[in-house]
């Protein structure tokens, strides 16, 4: 059986520098490019250009950006549009847009041949020949697999993927199936006829705080002049707001995580099942409040955290 490779993720605030602005421009430059051009494509000639030969025609060369780095960005472009595309074959069309506009700063990726860990410490990202490389002080002694720099909303964040590798033994050879939900984040039952519930609350909680905050600052905005001074202030307090509320989700499914799969190390499990729900978006109807719920529900991303910490207790 093919395996899928994880990875973890580590994060590293950077500031602001002409480097990085730099970088994130010729980036931004080529999504514009990229985007312009297939759209061009599509709307004159009836002909959508593969990613391959997109990469070909403006990845190839391009200056400023590593040549690994310019074809990541291809894939972004590539990746969302196949997601658009899968979306509507699925038929949801409600806020649907393919990726179609222009951008003048885009986050800056780098593949394992172009990160280097240098024996002083120091993180090493190439942009190809001519060019100055990024270097940073990277306080883990290894080498991260893919790298990315994009704008956190205040700052450029650096983040580090790594694969996961097993630093502990499991303790038995249980066996626990996992259900994810709605109400109940997880419940989980164990071969010896145990079982634990991991209770949402908080989570939902969360969640209509944020529904509610994006309603109003919605509303706010829309009684404003577009690109007026109040306007701008107003998205950027929405912008800012909505993301201390989506840190939260994210830091309360991690250590959710956290605890559950520790509780099954030390019950002895060493092999958990997570239940398939791929595909349940498209096949709920149970009015507009519930289906927002479940359009709300996170479950790919805690499955996600689930496996990664999972495969770290072996």
């Amino acid at each position: 059986m093919r395996t899928t490779a994880m990875y973890l993720t580590r994060k590293l605030k950077l500031g602001q520098t002409d480097q990085l602005d730099r970088l994130a421009r010729q980036a931004g430059e080529l999504w514009s490019t990229l985007t312009k051009w297939h759209w061009r494509f599509a709307r004159r000639q009836g002909y959508w250009l593969s990613k391959g030969q997109a990469q070909k025609m403006y990845c190839k060369g391009f200056d400023g950006l590593h040549s690994q780095s310019a074809q990541a960005v291809a894939d972004s472009f590539y990746d969302s549009l196949q997601s658009w595309r899968k979306k509507r074959k699925n038929g949801d069309y409600e806020g649907l847009r393919p990726p179609y506009k222009q951008k003048r700063y885009f986050k800056v990726q780098w593949k394992s041949g172009a990160i280097k860990l240098r024996d002083d410490g120091v993180l090493r990202l190439s942009n190809g020949r001519g060019n100055n490389p990024v270097l940073i002080d990277w306080p883990s002694e290894k080498e991260p697999k893919r790298v990315e720099i994009g704008w956190d909303g205040d700052q450029y964040e650096l983040r580090c993927q790594y694969n996961v590798e097993e630093d502990q033994e499991p303790k038995g050879t249980k066996k626990a199936g996992v259900d994810l939900g709605e109400r109940h984040l997880a419940t989980v039952y164990v071969e010896n006829g145990e079982n634990i519930s991991v209770h949402g609350g908080r989570l939902r909680s969360l969640r209509r705080q944020h529904n509610r905050m994006l309603s109003t600052l919605r509303s706010k905005i829309d009684r404003k002049e577009k690109g007026s001074r109040r306007w701008k202030r107003l998205a950027r307090a929405k912008d800012r707001q909505l993301q201390k509320i989506r840190n939260q989700i994210e830091d309360l499914l991690h250590k959710t995580a956290t605890r559950l799969v520790k509780t099954l190390h030390e019950t002895r499990v060493g092999t958990v099942v997570v239940g398939d729900l791929t595909g349940i978006r498209e096949r709920i109807g149970y009015g507009d409040r519930m289906n927002q719920r479940l359009h709300k529900w996170a479950y790919s991303k805690f499955k996600h955290m689930l496996t990664c910490k999972a495969q770290l207790r072996g």
